[in-house]
């Protein structure tokens, strides 16, 4: 058998929500915020919220 490298009920989903077939869960918000400012951090990035966000894509 193969290692997954997610655990089985990461992989399985709930079949209440309709997500199997292999289909990774979703994170919920909090869980996803963290993950967003964690690859924010390593990545050299801001993290927190900005003022104009649009202002970074301007020169």
């Amino acid at each position: 058998m193969a290692h997954h490298h997610k655990s089985n009920r990461a992989v399985e989903g709930d079949p209440g929500t309709g997500h199997g077939r292999g289909m990774p869960r979703r994170p919920d918000q909090d869980e996803l915020a963290e993950r967003t400012r964690q690859d924010r951090l390593e990545a050299g990035l801001p993290v927190g919220p900005s003022s104009d966000e649009e202002a970074e894509y301007e020169e």
